[in-house]
Order: structure tokens, then C-alpha cells, then sequence
């Protein structure tokens, strides 16, 4: 007898055991070690900041778009698998439950970061509207119920085919998130603040009423999960290797100018092969841009101190330390072998491509800091950020491809 509660658990336990495989490769002690140091001094540098902010920062509309979009992104972790449309297809009209359970562990997973974002910004909050332990707590249960309705209503959309009334539908939440939040953060009136919770629970219960009668759509429920555990493992590959990863390759036709640095002579084969990895395969080019912006932030929103040359460094060392794994990219590739290049020549290209990328990031980083700080501290950036570049990759990187 088919028992949804216990297909809930089995799936769950599978995830549980699968996410936590590759989190202990993650979350090393070189990286905890250095998290650590970095949250330690951005806490330090948090705190004086508080003291001098003034008192006109636009607090509401700042972390009302940051929350807004955190709100708003998220769809239900289902689970489900490609079998699933063969074997559960039959069983859908009895699966409710099983939505029950996935919803509220997906309440509980996606307002987790949700919840700490806000979290850091309370000394801030309080420091700029003189609020209240009984405001702030009653600002973390809004914003759990309202992830739980922006997950909710995503569940419904996904009864849709149309991409575009999905679309239309995420800028709508959008929306009326950011509005909802401005107006408390902005310590407006009730009778806006419910205005707009009138809104998003009349939009609740029209689309609860017109998906009642529509069936699953499998395909895209399907698809959403295996993109989202795709990208858990795109991140856990940085750190190890894992066989479920679906490589995808991205054309990037405006990066075409970077692939003439690679001269066309055969010495140069490994280097264009790897420069064209960074820059078109799996993750890589992505993880350098994403960090290149949290780093950037840094600089520009903390007051210049400790801080100015403490992110860039922690920024070029995450950087290095995930993009070790590229150099196993080609591994189990045989025709790499037949390239009429010495095996040195490999080494020596990744290197070189390795240094060229750390030197690029201290170059965008020490333009962010010239907007905030003096010429004397940009130059200190760049020039900690070069030898750091070239020290690193050529000591610890070298070292770790040796042994890969």
C-alpha cells in the first residue's frame, strides 16, 4: 500500500544524507579559519560604523530591495525525480500531504538566510529608528509569513504553462514585497502597511481558487528540482568531485576578446584549453564574478580602515581556493594525452592563468577603492593584492595540483 508519509521521509533522509556528504568537504578548517578572521574584523568594522552612520542612510529602501528579492526568489523543494512522472503520475490526487510536508521544510530552509540577513541589519534598524526588541521580532514573523505566502503562491504558478504569467507573477511579489517592507521600515502608517497585506491575501486566494481544478505539471516541477540541486552541486564541485554534476557549457560570445591572451603557438594549447574552461564550463567564471561583487560591496558600503585591505585579500583567496578543482576539469579526458606538449607545460599555463585572474580582481577591487579612499590605500591594494596573487598560486596552488 503506497504511504505517502513514508515516501516524504525517504526523500527527505536521501537529501539530508546527500547534502551533508559534500558539506564537510566544504566547510574545511582553511576555510572556517579564515571566515572566522574575516567575520571578526567585518563585525569590528560593523560596529564603528554604527557609531558615525548618519542618520539619513537610507536604511528603508536599501534593505527593503535586498529582503524583497530574498522574499521573492524560492520555489517548494519537492524532491521529485525523473521516475516520478512515470510512477507517481497515477498517485497525484493523493499526494497532498506530501506538499504539506515539502512546504513547511522549505518555510523553514529558505528563511533561514532570509531571517540572518536581517539579523545583521538590526543594529542598524535600531540604531536608526530607536526601535524597540517587540518591533523586531514582530518584523521576523512577518517576514516568515510572508516567505511562506511568496512560496505558497509559487507552488500555484507552477500549475501554469505560460513562462510569461510566471514571469508577470514574479515581478508582482516583487513588488508588493518591497512595498510591504519600505512601508515598515519606514514606520508608516497602519492602514498602508494592511492595505498591501490585503492585496497579497486577496492574490492568495484567487490563484488557490483558479489552480483548484489544474493538474501538476510535472515536467517543470521536475526540472526546478534537479536545476536547484544542480546548483548545490556546482558550488560542492569547487571543493571535491561529484559524479551527479551535469556540466553545462555557456558561450559567453562578450568574453570572446579574453581568448587571443592565449597566442595561438603550441605551447600555448594548455592555456587556451583552460582559459576557455574558465571562462565558457561549469561554474568558474561565475564563482570570480560573484565574489568580485560581494568584495566590491565590502569596500564601498564599510568605512575605510582594516576592512579596505582585509576583503579584497579574503575575496582573492576564496577565489584561488575554489578554483583549484578546474585543474581535474580534463581529467578523465583521454585525448588530452595526445597534445604534443610536455606535461610541465600544463602546470605552468594553469599557474600563469591562476595568477592572471587574482591580478585582474585586484586591479577591479583597487578601481572600487579609489571611489572611497586615498591613492595611498589603493596602492597598498594592489600591490597586496598582486604579491598575494603571485605568492599563493605559485606556493600553496602549486602545491595542490601536485597532489590532485
Amino acid at each position: 500500500m503506497f504511504n505517502v508519509d513514508q515516501l516524504w521521509r525517504t526523500r527527505f533522509n536521501q537529501y539530508i544524507k546527500d547534502t551533508r556528504k559534500y558539506l564537510r568537504y566544504m566547510f574545511n578548517d582553511h576555510l572556517v579559519i579564515v571566515m572566522i578572521f574575516l567575520l571578526s574584523g567585518l563585525a569590528l568594522a560593523y560596529q564603528n560604523w554604527l557609531e558615525v552612520v548618519p542618520r539619513d542612510f537610507p536604511y528603508a529602501p536599501l534593505m527593503g530591495a535586498l529582503l524583497a528579492l530574498l522574499l521573492t526568489r524560492g520555489s517548494l523543494h519537492t524532491f521529485l525525480k525523473d521516475p516520478d512522472i512515470v510512477f507517481l503520475l497515477p498517485l497525484e490526487a493523493k499526494l497532498g500531504p506530501y506538499i504539506k510536508k515539502s512546504f513547511k521544510f522549505s518555510i523553514v530552509l529558505e528563511s533561514y538566510f532570509l531571517l540572518l540577513v536581517f539579523g545583521v541589519s538590526v543594529p542598524l534598524f535600531v540604531t536608526l529608528t530607536g526601535a524597540t526588541m517587540q518591533t523586531v521580532v514582530v518584523i521576523l514573523a512577518l517576514l516568515v509569513a510572508v516567505k511562506a505566502w511568496n512560496l505558497w503562491i509559487a507552488w500555484l504558478m507552477s500549475f501554469y504553462t505560460d513562462n510569461k504569467a510566471r514571469l508577470a507573477d514574479w515581478w508582482i511579489r516583487l513588488f508588493l514585497n518591497f512595498a510591504l517592507l519600505y512601508l515598515v521600515f519606514a514606520r508608516a502608517d497602519y492602514l498602508f502597511i494592511g492595505l498591501v497585506l490585503v492585496i497579497m491575501a486577496f492574490l492568495l486566494v484567487y490563484f488557490q481558487k483558479a489552480t483548484a481544478k489544474l493538474n501538476w505539471k510535472w515536467e517543470y516541477l521536475i526540472e526546478n528540482e534537479t536545476k536547484r540541486m544542480q546548483l548545490f552541486y556546482r558550488v560542492a564541485n569547487l571543493f571535491v568531485d561529484v559524479p551527479g554534476l551535469k556540466e553545462k557549457v555557456k558561450r559567453r560570445r562578450w568574453l570572446d576578446a579574453v581568448l587571443p591572451l592565449a597566442k595561438y603557438h603550441q605551447k600555448q594549447s594548455y592555456l587556451y584549453l583552460y582559459l576557455r574552461t574558465f571562462l565558457r564550463s561549469g561554474d568558474y567564471f561565475g564563482l570570480f564574478l560573484r565574489l568580485l561583487i560581494i568584495g566590491g560591496v565590502f569596500l564601498i558600503l564599510l568605512p575605510v580602515g582594516y576592512a579596505t585591505y582585509l576583503a579584497p585579500l579574503f575575496v582573492l583567496y576564496l577565489t584561488a581556493f575554489q578554483l583549484v578543482p578546474m585543474w581535474r576539469h580534463h581529467y578523465n579526458k583521454l585525448w588530452l594525452s595526445i597534445y604534443p606538449v610536455k606535461e610541465e607545460e600544463r602546470s605552468r599555463a594553469f599557474l600563469k592563468m591562476m595568477t592572471g585572474i587574482l591580478v585582474v580582481q585586484s586591479v577591479i577591487l583597487s578601481v572600487l577603492v579609489a571611489f572611497v579612499a586615498s591613492w595611498m590605500e589603493v596602492g597598498i591594494v594592489l600591490g597586496g593584492g598582486v604579491l598575494f596573487a603571485y605568492v599563493y598560486v605559485n606556493t600553496v596552488v602549486k602545491n595542490k595540483i601536485a597532489k590532485l
